[in-house]
């Protein structure tokens, strides 16, 4: 019965179907083929979610969208623009460390590929990009943005596997740094064979000019890991407080705020919020009923019974990770892969942070890949060009990804260091 139910799942999604919708759909017939109370469904839809740590959310996601709707992109873009305009392929460089820098501000990857794509992709067109180079980079480097903290992913992870949101954030860091450097080098790499131009190499006094006009938007993420890892205030509690400073800094500093904007982020934060929610409830229900039917002790026997070695395992679940970023949403994957691998990997030796890091990095590789990209979809559409013509574009950079996915599984200081500095 339960393979009929995964098999329903993947119907519904071939369908088209959203996966949280198929996801509660496929359980529900389980639960009802099955017998089982339906008192149970709306116990396993809520129970779970009141946690404090999931207020949260709707908290990050206001206080992006308040940066962002503060105009606060085009000030992280002019700092990005003097740092590496001068290298080349200008422009395509300044959009990847433009993302890392939104990534401290939303902790959103779409956000970060909407905002930063809607100034920089006309722009690298007009200067002779093409379009689908344009979308890649755009899709590609705003994959960040839920890897740098601060990132509600990380919050989702952390409440998942009973581990620490500061830790979470630190292991975070060197990573998401990480992966927009080997970016950075691509897009140069890239950029050089194809000709691609160099923009004119900023003053000194330009670099701190715009660091002087970001730099309110640049303490914000400061602020919030701070107060997290030094145990001021816990992860809801900085968040709240991050909203009243983006507002505060918004009305009063930037003075690009205003009651339009403030309502514009409040729906954005509703929609945002109630999408991620109703995938968590879905994605409770369904968990549950795989891990009642014994699947991720099967399917951990199964890898078992392989007989590889700890690092043939790890690559083997890792390739797993990778095509299912492809063809799932990030959050459904994570109550999915979360008890199935997580067991695996400690008895493999590994610390749960770490693979925490590396389980996020290989999925999140799978949001700028055809066919649900939601950071490549968006920068399609904001480029102009279809998503089939950006493959070619898009491999350096997944090549370029799993790389760093390699150096974070089998490298532990990459993830541990910064955490165990704090501990």
């Amino acid at each position: 019965m339960i393979w009929i139910m995964i098999a329903c799942f993947f119907l519904l999604i071939v369908f088209g179907v959203p996966i949280a919708f198929a996801m509660g759909a496929s359980a529900l017939m389980y639960i009802m083929v099955a017998g089982i109370p339906l008192e149970m469904v709306a116990q396993r839809f809520f129970s779970n979610t009141q946690s404090f740590a999931f207020l949260a959310i709707p908290f990050f996601i206001l206080a992006g969208n308040l940066m962002i709707h503060g105009n606060i992109a085009k000030r992280i873009i002019d700092v990005a623009d003097s740092m590496v305009r001068q290298l080349p392929g200008g422009l395509g460089c300044v959009s990847v460390v433009t993302s890392m820098g939104m990534a401290g501000v939303s902790g959103s990857s779409v956000a970060d590929a909407a905002s930063t794509g809607s100034v920089l992709i006309p722009e690298m067109k007009r200067k002779g990009y093409t379009s689908s180079f344009a979308a890649a980079i755009n899709a590609s480097s705003s994959v960040v943005g839920i890897i740098i903290p601060p990132s509600s992913t990380m919050i989702i992870i952390a409440w998942l596997a009973n581990l620490s949101v500061a830790k979470m954030f630190l292991a975070g860091v060197i990573p998401g740094l990480l992966i927009g450097l080997i970016y950075l080098i691509t897009t140069v790499m890239i950029s050089i064979k194809r000709g691609y131009p160099r923009e004119s190499k900023p003053t000194f006094m330009e670099f701190l000019n715009s660091i002087r006009k970001a730099s309110w938007a640049l303490l914000l993420p400061i602020l919030l890991i701070g107060s997290i890892v030094l145990g001021i205030a816990t992860a809801t509690e900085a968040a709240s407080l991050a909203v009243i400073y983006a507002l505060l800094v918004g009305l009063f500093v930037y003075r690009s705020l205003n009651m339009k904007n403030i309502l514009k982020s409040i729906r954005e934060t509703i929609h945002g919020t109630g999408v991620v929610m109703i995938t968590v409830c879905t994605s409770m229900i369904f968990t549950w009923v795989l891990i009642t039917e014994g699947i991720p002790k099967m399917i951990a026997d199964l890898l078992g019974a392989l007989g590889l070695p700890a690092w043939g395992l790890l690559l083997v679940i890792i390739a797993i990770m990778l095509v299912a970023g492809m063809i799932m949403e990030l959050v459904p994957n994570l109550f999915l892969f979360i008890p199935i691998f997580f067991p695996i990997a400690t008895e493999l030796g590994m610390d749960p942070i770490q693979f925490s890091i590396v389980m996020l990095v290989s999925l999140a590789l799978g949001m700028f890949t055809p066919p649900v990209g939601a950071t490549l979809f968006i920068s399609c559409y904001i480029a102009k060009v279809g998503i089939e013509k950006t493959i070619k574009d898009i491999l350096p950079f997944f090549i370029a990804g799993i790389i760093v996915v390699l150096l974070v599984t089998f490298i532990p200081s990459l993830t541990l260091w910064l955490p165990g500095i704090f501990e």
